[in-house]
């Protein structure tokens, strides 16, 4: 999550170095209705395997994590339940970006960690059962946790640990952890990045094997959507040209891979999801990876949008949603938000929320909030001393300074999120507009054919009526939170939803 304030701007400029490389439109072969490939070229986006659009709303979870621990005594992460993904479903959530980390997958070099695996192959059927596709997120946040300034560093702003890398290949080159902007600032950060994108030591190498060894005993589970192949991955200190080669080639390298190891253990292909960088040298300075990185069409831009959130005096909201979008079309590619969210008093920050929402709807994309839940002692929510901290933290869900939950769910933003949507859409998507207020729902189409397009409608205003034009409602299913509407759709068609 999170980033440095006014990065944005060289996102801008290096997006238009990239904006030409047309792209074939291509799908990956399907072996299953319930598997979902991405599209290049023309008409891009999330398709199943009966050639529905589908639109991707969900979460991110980090229970399975491995975060710096400030203090022993406040838990980093709430503990894993798998009754939560039935809680997500009743919110119409259909998509986890579940995270883990590199320091718990390889804690010894070469030596991965099987029951580490085992524990994510467990969360993956245990979303499967409430009909949750997974995304698995390789996460890290300023490279690693064993980047915490010392207890007895003379530092003015001293940094949090964080998340990612294991010590054995944390590379600092004895550096300073100390912040200037942020924390993603310390040399020892940069350095580290540096060192993986030189792969000393070969580092570089056992993280593209590491994914792999999870990639090999994953694939073959249809509710796993693709892979995010790095959160939010900084740059080192040499030239920025030297280093967007660099973000390029590793992940050229790791979605060959994972193609290999796909075909390897007889798996169809998952969708690779793959960000921009956020800093460059410890400053403030992104960048994308060229737009021929890769000729693979099983690929979907993920970045994260926090501006008026973190990101502050730049872009609106919206226009963070244009310069997305824009970039989306230099790979031929659709777009997914992979982080968002709003993190103070949800009385007032509800508003922005729904300024999202409108945007999000609007581009007909997908997405994952930050978070599910939040235990007190993560990073982001304690000092770096460990002595101040909340006695509950809040996201979607609350968990208490103990690592508890304490039964308290966020209301006022779980409306708007699970707000109506198309989940399915034979044909052509082409207008979605939903009012979290009322409920009221409108999303217009075009179909060459007879088809089902399927909605997921809550019931926080009672029960629906689904009407519109060249439609017939073929069924209103009353599920946990809500109602599953299969609606036959034919030629332009429009789908209304009051109450």
């Amino acid at each position: 999550m999170k980033r440095m304030n006014k990065w944005i701007a060289g996102l801008v400029c290096l997006s238009l170095l990239f904006a030409s490389c047309k792209k074939e439109d291509n799908q990956s072969d399907v072996v299953s209705k319930k598997l979902l490939t991405a599209r290049r070229g023309a008409n891009p986006g999330i398709y199943d395997g009966e050639g529905r659009f589908v639109i991707l709303r969900g979460v991110n979870l980090n229970t399975l994590g491995d975060y710096w621990q400030a203090n022993p005594s406040v838990p980093a992460t709430a503990p894993y339940n798998p009754d939560h993904f039935r809680i997500m479903a009743s919110y119409g959530f259909n998509c986890v970006r579940l995270l883990f980390h590199w320091s718990k997958l390889e804690p010894e070099p070469g030596k991965i960690n099987q029951t580490y695996i085992n524990e994510i192959r467990t969360a993956i059927e245990d979303a499967a059962k409430h009909g949750i596709y997974i995304m698995l997120d390789l996460h890290q946040d300023a490279y690693g946790k064993y980047i915490a300034t010392p207890r007895d560093a003379v530092c003015e702003r001293p940094n949090n640990g964080w998340d990612g890398a294991p010590e054995w290949a944390t590379f600092t080159d004895g550096q300073s952890t100390c912040q200037t902007e942020g924390r993603e600032s310390p040399p020892a950060v940069f350095h580290s990045w540096q060192n993986l994108w030189d792969n000393k030591n070969g580092i570089q190498d056992n993280l593209v094997n590491a994914w792999l060894a999870l990639v090999e005993q994953t694939a073959a589970y249809e509710n796993v959507v693709g892979y995010d192949l790095i959160n939010e991955p900084s740059l080192g200190y040499s030239s920025l040209a030297d280093q967007q080669a660099k973000i390029s080639n590793f992940y050229k390298k790791l979605i060959k891979g994972i193609r290999a190891t796909e075909q390897k253990v007889g798996a169809p292909q998952h969708i690779i999801f793959f960000e921009p960088t956020v800093t460059f040298s410890g400053g403030p300075l992104p960048t994308v990876p060229g737009a021929d990185f890769t000729d693979d069409k099983n690929i979907v831009f993920a970045p994260h949008n926090y501006f008026e959130v973190i990101t502050q005096g730049l872009l609106t909201i919206e226009q963070g949603f244009d310069l997305y979008a824009g970039i989306s079309k230099t790979y031929q590619s659709t777009m997914l938000i992979g982080e968002w969210g709003v993190f103070g008093d949800p009385a007032t920050d509800v508003a922005k929320l729904k300024r999202f929402s409108a945007a999000e709807d609007k581009y007909l994309v997908g997405n994952t909030w930050w978070q599910w839940c939040q235990a007190p002692g993560d990073p982001h929510g304690i000092s770096w001393d460990g002595t101040r901290y909340g006695a509950t933290s809040m996201h979607l869900m609350e968990v208490a300074a103990d690592g508890s939950y304490t039964g308290k769910m966020n209301d006022i933003y779980l409306k708007p999120l699970g707000r109506a949507r198309p989940v399915a859409v034979h044909g052509k998507p082409l207008k979605l507009e939903c009012d979290p207020d009322t409920g009221i729902m409108t999303f217009k189409g075009r179909a060459s054919g007879k088809g089902i397009s399927e909605f997921w409608i809550p019931d926080f205003f009672g029960s629906p009526t689904v009407s519109g034009s060249n439609i017939t409602v073929k069924e209103i299913q009353p599920v946990e939170g809500g109602f599953r509407a299969f609606v036959e759709v034919n030629g332009e068609y429009q789908v209304d939803v009051t109450y």
